[in-house]
Parts: C-alpha cells; structure tokens; sequence
C-alpha cells in the first residue's frame, strides 16, 4: 500500500519509501507509547494522529511490527476480542521506550535543521476550513 502525504485538496503527493525508512518505526512506537494495540488500531490511531497527511495501510505496518518484535523494542501477545476473534496486541518494553525516546530527540534535531535549511512546512499542510466559513 503505497503512503501519501497531503499537499492540498486535490494535490497529492507519494512519499518514497527512503523518506519514511526508519520513520514509520518511530511513529509505530509513539502509538505504543499510549498502550498495547493490535494491528488495525495502529493504522487508524496513526492516520488520525497525522491528521490526514499521512495515509497509512495495514500492509505497510505489519513488515515494521514483525522489525520491532524482532529487534525487542515491542512485545506481542495474542488475546481474545469482544467478537471472539483472536487479535495479536503489540506493546512497548523498556528497549522499545529508550529507543523512542532517541529517535525523538534525533527527529527533533533533524526536523530543526530542515526547517531552518529549507524553510517551514506549514505553508504546505492542508489549512482548517470551518463549514459556512472561509479562513
């Protein structure tokens, strides 16, 4: 599934996947950071949380979750839903936090640096639009 990144009403805009290596762990992680979740959860908590700039598919997470269990930043645990399905939750442990919380401080330097190299991303977020007003 490929990723998008909104760049307007009728614009849009495909994100390589060089762009988001490494990132969509990051992202991953800080949804985990809230508690356990199981895959589907993880997509939409993270769609909602982009506010629509980041458009994300069950198919593009589950090859990161499998990294994650894999390198033992998270933990996985399959437990009974209300529909009687069984559903595979994935959680943070303590490797997982320290490793967010490096990845934040090292997004946070690098996001600094872009902006002042190429100049704010604001001007290409989609703008808020109030029904029956205009901004």
């Amino acid at each position: 599934m490929p990723i998008w990144v909104l760049s307007g009403r009728r614009n849009m805009t495909r994100l390589s996947k060089q762009t988001l290596d490494g990132n969509v762990e990051t992202l991953i992680l800080a949804v985990l950071e809230s508690g356990p979740s199981y895959g589907y959860a993880i997509v939409k908590e993270l769609n909602e949380r982009a506010e629509g700039i980041l458009q994300l598919g069950e198919g593009t997470i589950y090859p990161v979750l499998y990294r994650l269990e894999e390198k033992k930043l998270i933990a996985a645990r399959w437990r009974l839903a209300e529909n009687g399905r069984q559903r595979k939750y994935y959680r943070l442990i303590s490797k997982g936090h320290k490793a967010l919380a490096t990845n934040r401080r090292q997004w946070q330097m690098l996001s600094a640096a872009m902006g002042k190299v190429l100049g704010s991303a604001e001007n290409l977020l989609p703008q808020p639009q109030v029904k029956g007003a205009t901004i």
